[in-house]
């Protein structure tokens, strides 16, 4: 039986010089803060993803309670943040289109993120 070849390239090495090769730009190929598990907003603060997908009933009581809330437009690439006198109007627009058990078709998908100091992120993706 033949001997598997062995490649001195890793998985990662080939997509980044097929993207190379596309002449991408590599802003693109950056993941989402959903799929990192890391985001870090606008002031600065490092975010560390918690949980999530997370269930509607517990998004429904982040949206009321959590430190901060951040819309992820674009599959992450433009983030919003929420005021809290915007929430309530923010959780009637995603409530329908959230990813839940069952669910053929959604449209956002909620997470649960934590600062080093103990506050609590809402962040609900929105996918194209």
């Amino acid at each position: 039986m033949p001997k598997k070849r062995t490649s001195d390239r890793n998985f990662a090495d080939v997509v980044a010089a097929v993207e190379a090769a596309e002449g991408s730009d590599p802003a693109e190929g950056r993941l989402s803060p959903a799929s990192s598990g890391e985001l870090v907003d606008e002031r600065g603060c490092l975010w560390t993803k918690s949980r999530g997908p997370l269930d509607v009933r517990l998004v429904k009581r982040l949206v009321r309670g959590a430190d901060e809330m951040i819309v992820g437009e674009g599959a992450g690439e433009v983030l919003r943040s929420v005021p809290e006198e915007e929430r309530e109007a923010a959780w009637a627009l995603i409530k329908d289109g959230l990813d839940t058990a069952g669910s053929g078709t959604w449209t956002y998908r909620a997470y649960d993120f934590r600062s080093e100091d103990g506050r609590i992120l809402l962040y609900v993706e929105e996918f194209y």
